[in-house]
């Protein structure tokens, strides 16, 4: 677990540092916080950067910080503490509420923000992210984690998801 948690303390210290604004861990290791840990290769996170001119949005930030605290890059990926970790910036609006409202959960010493699992099932769900696995994943979710079925459902009915 140490990479694990080398790789969140790097996501609290870019926070700090304004080279993101907010982030919420995604994928298969947000869903480990709910239900069964599912194995996974590399720890997606969901990042709002901090607010720039016009509308190209840019990692460049993200990869110089990485360069300066010595974590090297793997295609697009960031590796801290062995663990390849994934930044995506928010898509849309329902990217965007789910780092808003992600929940605060503590791991070893620190807070770490994850996705809610209700925003996990939305995002499973939703347009080209709507894979045979990832429709399974939210299954999963909905069946055996503690959801809220109002959030849910005013998920599925705002962003138009089905199972």
């Amino acid at each position: 677990m140490a990479s694990f948690e080398t790789a969140l303390r790097a996501l609290n210290a870019m926070k700090e540092d304004g080279v993101i604004a907010d982030y919420a861990v995604a994928g298969g290791m947000a869903q480990g916080f709910w239900v069964e840990a599912i194995a996974t290769y590399d720890l997606d996170v969901l990042v709002a950067l901090p607010q720039a001119e016009g509308i190209i949005v840019s990692l460049v930030p993200i990869y110089e910080w990485a360069k300066r605290h010595g974590y090297s890059t793997l295609a697009e990926h960031v590796v801290i503490g062995e663990i390849p970790v994934q930044f995506l910036v928010s898509p849309g609006p329902l990217t965007d509420e789910a780092i808003e409202r992600a929940a605060t959960l503590r791991f070893g010493d620190m807070d770490i923000r994850v996705v809610r699992p209700e925003y996990l099932i939305a995002m499973y769900l939703h347009g080209s992210a709507r894979t045979r696995q990832r429709r399974e994943r939210a299954a999963v979710l909905r069946d055996e984690g503690n959801i809220d079925a109002s959030l849910l459902g005013d998920l599925m009915a705002r962003f138009h998801l089905e199972f």
